[in-house]
């Protein structure tokens, strides 16, 4: 395990490395002093992807490679394109144009909204203020999840990864979805840009046999780590897998509830269906 207090932790494989890469980027839990908000503490800490560390944790025992950021993505998300601010967030003066997406919904690199929607930022940041940010979390993030990856690419010729997350179990109002049901997993390809559609296929096979239901980029399509990482021509495939909340937690207590075993195991299976298609592509 190699650790960055407060960055991330990195668990190696247990047994023979595979070309398997987890990242967890949006469950960190240990809260910069500098953060602040006018909500109360719950309605920030409800966007975390709780126990998704958790979840697929056991991946290192598959000769997997885990990333886990501890920074909350309510501070900065490192599944947002860096420029992904809305203008109305920040003070002064910037060097480059800013690139607003999701952020005009609140959802950006840095959030100005909660789950459901109140406001969060307690002010307006600075130019400076944000690239502190950056330097400190979201950019030493990639350039550890980049290394690890490129060094896989390279030992064994592919790469498989899963970026994960969880949701709640019905779209709130800032999401696309805003008020429907939601499947049981989602998988987000960019629309085939992160990953083969074998690829694919072979991760929603293993979630149905298990009993689960899954949509493919809806509500969501990847993000940033996907459209970073995802090259299947060039052999990586990244995919987004986002777990419904409903399937192993309390939203309201933040408890573990009675599913929450059969998800990890779900999630273990996931990964040794990857280990076993790793090992025949690499027996060629």
């Amino acid at each position: 395990m190699h650790v960055q207090p407060g960055l991330f932790y990195r668990y190696d494989p247990t047994i023979q490395p595979l070309p398997i890469v987890i990242d967890v980027s949006r469950s960190g839990r240990e809260y910069p002093p500098d953060m602040r908000s006018q909500v109360p503490f719950t309605a920030i800490h409800d966007n975390v992807s709780m126990y998704v560390d958790e979840i697929w944790g056991d991946a290192p025992r598959f000769g997997a490679t885990l990333l886990y950021a501890s920074f909350p993505h309510m501070y900065i998300d490192a599944n947002r394109h860096e420029l992904d601010i809305d203008p109305e967030l920040v003070e002064g003066e910037w060097p480059v144009p800013l690139q607003p997406t999701v952020s005009k919904r609140g959802l950006g690199l840095l959030k100005s909204k909660s789950r459901y929607g109140e406001p969060v930022q307690e002010r307006k940041l600075t130019y400076a203020e944000v690239e502190d940010r950056l330097n400190r979390y979201h950019r030493p993030y990639h350039a550890e999840l980049r290394s690890i990856i490129d060094r896989h690419k390279s030992s064994f010729g592919f790469v498989y990864h899963l970026t994960c997350h969880c949701m709640s179990a019905v779209g709130a109002p800032t999401h696309i979805d805003a008020g429907k049901e939601r499947a049981d997993f989602c998988i987000g390809d960019l629309n085939g840009a992160g990953a083969s559609h074998d690829f694919v296929e072979l991760v929603g096979k293993h979630i149905n046999s298990l009993g689960y239901t899954y949509s493919i980029n809806m509500p969501y399509d990847g993000g940033e780590i996907v459209r970073r990482y995802g090259n299947p021509k060039e052999g990586v495939d990244s995919i987004m897998v986002e777990i419904n909340k409903r399937r192993f937690m309390d939203v309201k207590t933040f408890l573990k509830n009675e599913g929450f075993e059969d998800i990890k195991a779900a999630a273990n299976a996931i990964v040794t269906a990857l280990a076993k298609s790793a090992r025949e592509r690499l027996r060629g």
